[in-house]
């Protein structure tokens, strides 16, 4: 009952001892009541059931204590326990007659939710629930709602021998129906209410005024009705479509979603002759664990159905559990006639060997199998993992295959253009080596004769034809040394440069270099400078070939430096014990597009500068090559406006010490 000591409310004293003794036997929790001296009094068949308490050992009057020492002597409380010790723990306890709530785990697995609660007048009232299936995982939910399933038939023919006995029944039936941890409510054979507890006022949100004996289940239903608990609709006429479902008294069960968003399990069971007893329990919280599961099974099978993925579940045996309607397509059939037929036997025998032993490895190795291969012209890239056994304890494979045709023969198409791209590169590189040899030869011809016309070695000539020859000498050194860059490149692309490394001197190697730049930057009106630390190491470096790399860097900034400018050349020692060089110019920069032209072999950058000194934009490139000869690097970094710095890397294997 609910404790309302309003007039009107039901006492334990109207409460007819049969309806009573229906409601313990339709109720699916144990039920044990002991009086003030620590008796059994009352029990309900589920009680006897949930504790595995042999037939006949529960009577009238057995002590708690005898109880305690049962279940300790079968090892209800541990193997090990000391059950005397055990029994005066647990009596001590009960004595004191304290509201309490526990769980306990039984040998057989079994989860008891206990709760019980003091009587007035001494005494207590225990209720015992299989909360054993509340405990499982998420996909157990479903079969967790059989909780008045099992029918109580027993009655106890000792509360019915006196009036005191009677009054007593009655208070513990309300004391027990009170410490439910459902909502529960009976009404009789009239639909008149008997009585219900707090529980199922608070989960209907039904006012405590309905907690009256005796009014009708029209009028619950009916206030439903007018507040929208059954959806749109005349009021009255909602209300009357349940009561006629009421007076069949027929076995119901069925959720309801209140309009909070509340989901309420309802299960209803009629007491012959008696009325029907009702019980409400909110399993709000499991049906939006079950719908969950629903949109996440809906979520994998639209995923699994995406084309061309093959997916199938077979046993080792290669029997087919399941597919989907890709993999059935695949394999030219569908998928109600594949199921439950062997995939090995559909293919070819050298294919089904194959697949076979990449499932026997992912199940031996416990981890997935990864694999490419080609079935009737068709590529696919193949997945199979070991999936859990099934109840018979054989071993399953799941295999997710994906259609990899178009991306093979791309590839193939790749492979080929990039080999006839390499063939043309290295004809390219081939002709350039031949063509830059062969234009050599005459042009050793035209600067030696050019030379003994401007230095008049074999006699006099005009100031004109001198200056001619100048020009043509001095014309064909730039040509030779853009051929001899050419060289170089090829050289480097076909594998077939070689690097002189010896020791050297880095300030003996600036101080030449910046010798055969002064005079074309002096003429430019272009300051150079230069920065190194007294004690930089000896460097295991080709001698020619960074003075090759150091020389363009300055020829560059000096050509792209406007007059007045400056060009500067720095050296130090890098943390991880390499060397590096720095040619920073304050000349008119590129942009980071602009970097990437001037790097590419034959690249030429739109400087918005009349050039001083023509090129055929090959010494960025021939000294970046240079410099990843050595192991080591070349990075620009460039400000448009303000600036170059090229910095050449030596890596510390480059460093003597």
């Amino acid at each position: 009952m609910t404790g309302d000591s309003r007039k009107g409310a039901p006492s334990g004293q109207d409460i007819d001892m049969t309806v009573m003794q229906g409601v313990l036997d339709h109720l699916d929790q144990g039920i044990s009541v002991f009086s003030a001296d620590l008796r059994l009094i009352l029990w309900n068949r589920r009680f006897t059931d949930l504790h595995d308490f042999p037939e006949g050992f529960l009577t009238h009057g057995l002590g708690f204590a005898d109880i305690i020492r049962f279940n300790a002597q079968r090892g209800e409380y541990g193997s090990d326990c000391d059950v005397e010790a055990t029994v005066r723990h647990r009596v001590d306890a009960a004595m004191e007659f304290q509201a309490h709530r526990f769980e306990r785990t039984r040998p057989n697995g079994t989860i008891l939710e206990i709760i019980g609660n003091p009587l007035p007048g001494g005494g207590f009232v225990t209720t015992y629930s299989d909360v054993t299936v509340n405990r499982q995982v998420a996909e157990n939910l479903r079969d967790s709602n059989d909780r008045l399933d099992q029918m109580v038939e027993r009655r106890t023919q000792a509360l019915q021998d006196s009036e005191e006995r009677h009054r007593a029944y009655g208070e513990f039936l309300e004391a027990t129906v009170k410490h439910m941890p459902q909502g529960v409510c009976l009404f009789d054979n009239d639909l008149n209410l008997v009585v219900a507890n707090k529980i199922f006022f608070d989960l209907t949100q039904i006012p405590a005024s309905f907690n009256v004996k005796g009014i009708n289940f029209h009028e619950f239903m009916l206030y439903n009705a007018q507040r929208g608990e059954y959806g749109p609709g005349d009021p009255a006429e909602l209300a009357n479509r349940r009561l006629e479902i009421a007076r069949r008294m027929e076995p119901h069960a069925f959720d309801r979603i209140r309009p909070d968003g509340t989901v309420i399990e309802v299960r209803g069971n009629p007491i012959p002759g008696r009325g029907f007893i009702s019980t409400f329990t909110d399993i709000t919280a499991r049906a939006k664990a079950e719908e969950s599961l629903r949109e996440a099974a809906t979520m994998a099978r639209a995923m699994l159905d995406a084309p061309g993925l093959l997916v199938l579940l077979i046993r080792m045996d290669g029997t087919i559990v399941d597919l989907n309607q890709e993999a059935a397509t695949g394999l030219s059939s569908t998928k109600d006639a594949m199921i439950g037929a062997n995939i090995f036997t559909v293919m070819p025998p050298k294919v089904a060997e194959r697949r076979f032993a990449y499932a026997q490895q992912a199940v031996f190795e416990g981890h997935a199998v990864y694999f490419e291969d080609e079935r009737d012209g068709r590529w696919f890239e193949t997945t199979m993992t070991p999936y859990p056994m099934d109840q018979d304890g054989v071993h399953r494979v799941m295999i997710i295959a994906h259609d990899v045709t178009h991306r093979h023969h791309a590839e193939q198409r790749l492979r080929e253009a990039t080999a006839m791209a390499q063939a043309a590169n290295r004809t390219k590189t081939d002709f350039l080596a031949a063509m830059s040899h062969e234009l050599r030869t005459p042009l050793n011809a035209i600067l030696g004769f050019s030379e003994i016309i401007a230095r008049e070695m074999f006699g006099p000539v005009g100031d004109r034809y001198r200056i001619y020859g100048q020009d043509i000498n001095s014309a064909g050194q730039h040509l030779l040394a853009m051929i001899n860059d050419i060289l170089d490149i090829s050289r480097i692309e076909i594998g077939a440069f070689t690097l002189c490394v010896e020791q050297v001197n880095p300030h003996e190697l600036v101080d030449s270099c910046l010798r055969l730049v002064t005079t074309r930057a002096e003429a430019a009106g272009i300051r150079l400078r230069e920065d190194l630390p007294e004690t930089l190491p000896s460097l295991m470096i080709d001698s020619r070939r960074t003075k090759q790399i150091l020389i363009n860097l300055l020829g560059n900034a000096v050509k792209f430096t406007p007059a007045g400018g400056s060009v500067t050349l720095r050296g130090a020692l890098q943390s991880d014990g390499g060397m590096a060089f720095h040619v920073a110019d304050t000349g008119i920069g590129m942009s980071e597009a602009d970097i990437a032209i001037a790097l590419s072999p034959f690249g030429q950058v739109d400087t918005g500068l009349d050039r001083r000194f023509e090129g055929a934009g090959l010494g960025l490139p021939l000294a970046k090559s240079l410099a990843e000869l050595h192991g080591g690097s070349l990075e620009i970094i460039s400000t448009p406006g303000e600036g170059t710095t090229v910095s050449v890397y030596f890596p510390a294997a480059c460093v003597a010490r």
